[in-house]
């Protein structure tokens, strides 16, 4: 190879060396460098388009936040799972899922061997009790006339007693199966076929709405089965675990916020209403209960959430009332690992306000420095303020 040849493959080695760094050069000087006090400008058509929602600053008490999560449930006391306490096999359902049922309604029909067995036990006892009553007035009035013995009547009086004593277990025994005395037919009294009713009904305890129909006509039940659930859910239990690191900062009575997977939107609001004495050895946490209201219905037993308890600041009990400025959260967006806020100064231009966050309080950040209560900031819609920064600065660059 010639020297000539040799020195052109360098000429062109060195040229491509010199246009990749220039090309890295600029890719580096392309990233828009955000400063503090960027102020941001919309017009008129652009501001309208964004929808922004602006607010001020606002005061709250300073309380620890303790995050947790965990499964929401019923609250047992005002809900009801229904089902046969005997084998059976389900002839009717009266009620549907959805429908506001009063206490003591009928929710299915069960027809079971065992009832009728009960019935005819309990119809018999009644037949020996009216023959016992009846031989008991005979003897009476026969000793009115001095015709019996003392023994005869004394005899009557004890069997009129254990006639009295049968019908009594034969009616613990229908109250046992699930059967109340006022469901007897008139057939089961003998004035129709003569052969006692099989079915027994099964009724709600409680009152409220029916959360969960498990049944269907002709399927065999048994003692085990949940037929129905029935009650209310304006109010339910979350389950949740409070690890030791956090237990000083959870007491009974605290404020708490939910939210769930379904409605990641809304915020519920409870309290905590029991906190364990006894912490796990495996877990290092103990269980506590937050109380949520459901006035609509929204959270379904069963769901996953997660929430945030309000506490005392440990250590802080004696200091007063300590009060801390806060924004929602979506009014804060990071910039090359600075967080800022956009304040409003009117006619569409908004500043772009580095900010010192502190902890957060449900919804809301506290905010330390860089933010003072009368301002008015952007709350929501802030990443299109961010994508209009970083436009502008990227053009300042070029």
């Amino acid at each position: 190879m010639s020297r000539l040849r040799i020195g052109l493959l360098w000429v062109c080695a060195f040229a491509c060396a010199g246009l990749l760094g220039a090309c890295h050069k600029k890719k580096v000087e392309d990233v828009p460098e955000v400063k503090p006090e960027t102020d941001v400008e919309l017009g008129p058509a652009a501001l309208q388009a964004a929808a922004l929602t602006s607010g001020k600053p606002h005061l709250v008490e300073r309380r620890a936040s303790v995050a947790v999560a965990g499964v929401l449930e019923f609250v047992p006391n005002r809900v009801a799972r229904v089902g046969p306490i005997i084998e059976g096999r389900v002839v009717a359902i009266r009620v549907d899922p959805g429908q506001h049922v009063a206490p003591g309604t009928v929710l299915a029909t069960v027809e079971s061997v065992e009832i009728g067995k009960a019935r005819s036990d309990f119809l018999s006892s009644q037949v020996k009790m009216q023959y016992a009553e009846r031989e008991r007035l005979r003897q009476y009035r026969l000793a009115d006339a001095g015709v019996t013995t003392g023994q005869n009547v004394i005899n009557a009086e004890t069997d009129r007693e254990l006639a009295n004593l049968e019908i009594r277990a034969a009616a613990e025994r229908l109250h046992a199966v699930g059967v109340r005395l006022e469901d007897l037919t008139q057939a089961d009294a003998g004035a129709g076929s003569g052969r006692p009713s099989t079915a027994m009904t099964l009724r709600t305890p409680l009152g409220g709405l029916v959360l969960d129909v498990n049944a269907r006509v002709g399927q065999a039940v048994s003692s085990t089965d949940t037929l129905f659930v029935v009650g209310e859910i304006d109010k339910v239990w979350l389950i949740v675990d409070v690890y030791e690191r956090d237990l000083a900062k959870v007491h009974v009575g605290d404020e708490a916020k939910a939210t769930v997977i379904a409605y990641p939107d809304r915020v519920f609001s409870g309290k905590v209403d029991y906190v364990g004495g006894i912490v796990d050895p495996v877990r290092r946490a103990v269980p506590a209960r937050i109380v949520l209201d459901n006035p609509d219905g929204a959270l379904r037993p069963g769901m996953s959430a997660s929430a945030h308890i309000f506490g005392v600041v440990p250590g802080a009990a004696d200091a007063g009332t300590q009060m801390v400025l806060v924004v929602p959260k979506g009014a804060i967006q990071m910039i090359d690992g600075q967080e800022f806020v956009f304040v409003e100064k009117g006619g569409g231009k908004f500043n772009l306000r580095p900010i010192e966050r502190g902890a957060d309080i449900g919804r809301d950040v506290e905010v330390r420095r860089g933010l003072k209560q009368d301002e008015t900031i952007v709350t929501d819609g802030t990443f299109v303020l961010k994508s209009e920064a970083l436009r502008e600065q990227m053009g300042k660059n070029d």
